[in-house]
């Protein structure tokens, strides 16, 4: 984009690229969403290796993460007058995204959990999940390296 080209809003999000916007706190956020919930999927995984207990807590997580959103945009009808995305506020406008950003979001998280499943029915020791801690944190912070080491 650039500095000719109007800003967009959280509710004109069309594009992947567009989540190459959000301000660096909201990367910070998601990736510890990552990082906690594979932490927890380890502890889990101790307790059972059962798949049908992997499907409840993949299901269950992703509706964890998304009851806000909808409880918010069930009370707070308003979601057209967005901010800039650059601009957002996670408490403020975490209901206020187009809505397949969530869906892209929740396919994030599904892929870490069963991944994280995987790797731990190898190998359920703690080197697997720093290894994992490790991967989980390159990838899903990548959008904020390449803006942090971008020369703009």
């Amino acid at each position: 984009m650039n500095s000719l080209t109007p800003a967009k809003r959280l509710h004109e999000m069309n594009a992947l690229e567009d989540m190459g916007q959000f301000p660096l706190v909201i990367y910070a956020g998601a990736t510890g969403n990552v990082l906690a919930t594979l932490t927890a999927t380890w502890f889990l995984h101790h307790y059972t290796d059962d798949l049908q207990v992997l499907w409840l807590w993949a299901v269950g997580i992703i509706a964890l993460n998304l009851s806000p959103v909808v409880f918010l945009r069930l009370v707070l009808k308003n979601t057209q007058d967005t901010p800039p995305i650059r601009e957002m506020n996670f408490f403020r406008d975490q209901h206020r995204f187009a809505s397949w950003v969530y869906a892209v979001a929740s396919g994030n998280l599904f892929f870490w959990i069963v991944t994280a499943w995987c790797v731990f029915s190898f190998n359920a020791e703690l080197p697997s999940l720093l290894g994992l801690l490790g991967t989980a944190l390159v990838v899903t912070s990548f959008p904020a390296w390449i803006r942090l080491f971008r020369k703009n």
